[in-house]
């Protein structure tokens, strides 16, 4: 009988800018008083904000849901300027949880000027690409999701690159390219964030010893959609799960499994998964 085996990636689960959120939560639970409130999310994971909701968090959809002179976190994927500041008039205290790296695209959009065209990488609907749009000092501006979509932008006199921080690295660089045929002038100020590489070249790696990938992480977290995304361009069958109950006998058929965690994953949901993969004879490799 062929021995089955698990892989763990080199980098993989939460990144210090998911760590940073969290305690900003944590130290406002701390103290007793009135509920807090979370717009949106804090992070992109459903375990994280069920951990939350279950100890009284929160998480509002809309500015709306949230009672004056509340006590409000802002999440890690921040929010545009105009929102912020009518969450400030509406809560008594207000937490900013955003990513530091995203604060700095912030930083970089709100400096550019009519003179300047933007073209931001990323997914609509995202809200950390929501929130930089929201601080661009231009009116000019492109939103692209693919290196196809360059040859579709306009003649542009001073354009400036920003990308969302967890997208592909290898997409980023592969417009970059790109814009740089088009655009001898071109600014770059490439977003994606340092733990995002990271974990998609572990993921890389990982594929070249297994036959196929977990990926723990949610559904609609974007760096976790991302590693599933690149594990199979590498020719790896590939699976999003939430956590260990999502692994469904066609995962448990494969011989070799590699396992990696989205930046936004706890560490004990990947416990989990390698608990029940050992106790179904799988050894670590």
């Amino acid at each position: 009988m062929n021995k089955k085996i698990y892989q763990i990636a080199d980098v993989y689960g939460m990144c210090g800018g998911v760590h940073a959120a969290l305690k900003v939560l944590e130290k406002l639970l701390v103290s007793p008083g009135q509920g807090i409130f979370v717009f949106h999310e804090l992070v992109h994971n459903h375990s994280v904000t069920d951990h939350f909701v279950r100890r009284g968090v929160t998480f509002a959809g809309s500015i709306d849901e949230i009672p004056d002179g509340a006590t409000l976190v802002i999440g890690a994927h921040g929010v545009s300027p105009e929102t912020e500041a009518a969450l400030r008039r509406k809560a008594g205290i207000c937490q900013d949880a955003t990513c530091p790296l995203v604060k700095k695209l912030h930083h970089i959009a709100g400096s550019l000027t009519d003179a300047d065209q933007l073209i931001l990488f990323g997914k609509a609907g995202h809200p950390e690409v929501a929130g930089v749009a929201g601080y661009s000092g231009t009116k000019e501006l492109f939103l692209i999701s693919s290196p196809d979509e360059v040859d579709s932008l306009p003649e542009l006199s001073h354009p400036v690159f920003i990308s969302q921080t967890t997208v592909d690295h290898a997409e980023v660089e592969e417009t970059l390219k790109k814009l740089k045929q088009r655009f001898a002038n071109l600014r770059e100020c490439s977003g994606i964030c340092d733990a995002s590489r990271q974990r998609q070249e572990a993921v890389l790696q990982l594929a070249e010893k297994v036959d196929c990938i977990v990926v723990i992480g949610s559904d609609h977290s974007s760096n976790a959609k991302r590693l599933r995304e690149i594990a199979q361009r590498a020719g790896r069958a590939a699976f999003l799960i939430d956590n260990a109950d999502d692994l469904t006998p066609e995962i448990m058929a494969f011989p070799r499994i590699g396992v990696t965690g989205g930046a936004s994953t706890p560490q004990h949901l990947f416990d989990e998964v390698i608990a029940l993969l050992e106790a179904n004879g799988f050894v670590h490799g």
